[in-house]
């Protein structure tokens, strides 16, 4: 097939790791543009790839005519430049959270139908190849059905609801939540994020198949002298899988499971199976194993389809998110991650946020639109940009983008 013409749109720190994934994929993509609020970002990253670069959306569009755009901007500008991008006619990726809130999100949704547009939203976290293995390994039914799981980590909870609900093989039907927050001194974390406040949430989520899920997050990142908050854990009906909760860091995962004898023999107490990597000589990830008794599956490995790149194991999911929205639009079929899904995943956050608001009752899904949360992003962003961001699209894309 030939290669899809790509633009990025928004080049600052993480549409920088985009750029760089898309043009290993030198076989799926053609780069044509790179499009950012300040322009001279735009400049040096467009130069170290041989394309064009741009600060107005409007004209990439219009002069380069791309197949694919990759959105990587601020998520309160993803749903001004997702229904413009799918009113031009043109397939995208969007970076994750998919937008604020529901009634954004349907725009996207909706505007994206309207206009047979392939839209994906960019959640990583599934596909980084830990989690592939260990969806792979849940599927073998190596531990058994899969009743329970939980992650604790220390930022933004959706991305490991979204692997939890792969790992679950399920669909959430209720979140209940508790919440607490305290004052700190004022600080900034490695990322440069700002906090005088430490919060702490617990999520719980049931899903349709009597399983559950728990979810522990807050802004706690080691600082302050306390604990990195870092855990996954999926538990079958034979064994469990223990990996880190951080979608970037590797190692010590293992698969604690029990043989019949040691079910009948040796009180049910698991062995405990380290996963295995191998790597090629330039230290590319070839594969993802585990060593386990023949009763159990034996060799059950996870092999990596980029190995002719340079492309290295923490990036990995984001290379089968670009070539999922590819193969999408080449294919005619649906992203590995759609909008739907993208949302569903931000759905189970905002209803534990109502859910914190309602004394810890149960909130059960889908959730409506409750129109106070859209006025109040509107209001902010109103007061933050000096345009509504939903009475005129067209006005908001040029006003905010270059607002950035």
């Amino acid at each position: 097939m030939s290669r899809l013409k790509y633009a990025l749109i928004g080049c600052g720190r993480r549409g920088k790791v985009h750029l760089e994934i898309a043009t290993a994929l030198k076989d799926t993509f053609q780069i044509v543009a790179v499009c950012d609020a300040h322009y001279e970002s735009a400049e040096n990253e467009a130069t170290k790839v041989g394309a064009k670069p741009y600060s107005d959306v409007r004209k990439m569009v219009e002069r380069e005519k791309p197949d694919i755009c990759d959105v990587v901007v601020p998520v309160e500008l993803h749903h001004i430049v997702s229904c413009y991008l799918s009113e031009c006619g043109i397939h995208h990726n969007v970076e994750t959270g998919l937008a604020p809130t529901l009634g954004l999100m349907d725009l996207m949704i909706n505007k994206a139908k309207n206009n047979n547009i392939k839209l994906q939203t960019s959640e990583n976290f599934p596909f980084v190849p830990v989690e592939q293995f260990v969806c792979h390994l849940i599927q073998s039914g190596t531990i058994g059905k899969v009743h329970k799981c939980y992650r604790l980590f220390s930022t933004m909870g959706y991305h490991g609801l979204a692997a939890m609900r792969c790992r679950m093989g399920a669909k959430p039907i209720a979140v209940s939540s508790i919440s607490h927050t305290m004052p700190v001194i004022p600080y900034s974390d490695s990322a440069k994020r700002n906090f005088d406040t430490e919060r702490l949430e617990f999520y719980t989520v049931d899903f349709d198949n009597g399983g559950i899920g728990v979810a522990m997050v807050g802004n706690k990142n080691g600082c302050l002298g306390r604990n990195t908050l870092v855990g996954f854990e999926t538990c079958g009906e034979r064994g469990t899988i223990v990996t880190n909760g951080n979608q970037s860091t590797t190692g010590n995962e293992t698969i604690n499971v029990c043989t019949d004898d040691d079910i009948n023999q040796h009180t049910a107490k698991a062995k405990t199976y380290p996963f295995q990597r191998e790597y090629s000589k330039k230290n590319i990830l070839q594969r993802i194993y585990v060593e386990l008794p023949k009763s159990l599956g034996g060799t059950i490995e996870w092999h990596n389809p980029y190995l002719g790149t340079k492309i290295l194991e923490n990036n990995i999911s984001l290379a089968t998110m670009l070539t999922g929205i590819a193969r999408a639009v080449q294919e005619d079929q649906d992203p590995l991650w759609t909008g739907e899904m993208g949302r569903e995943d931000q759905e189970m956050i905002i209803a534990a946020h109502r859910s914190i608001q309602m004394n810890r009752q149960p909130i059960k899904l889908p959730i409506s639109i409750d129109l106070s949360e859209e006025e109040r992003f509107d209001q902010q962003f109103t007061q933050r940009f000096g345009v509504h961001p939903r009475e005129d699209l067209n006005q908001a894309l040029t006003v905010n983008f270059k607002a950035r």
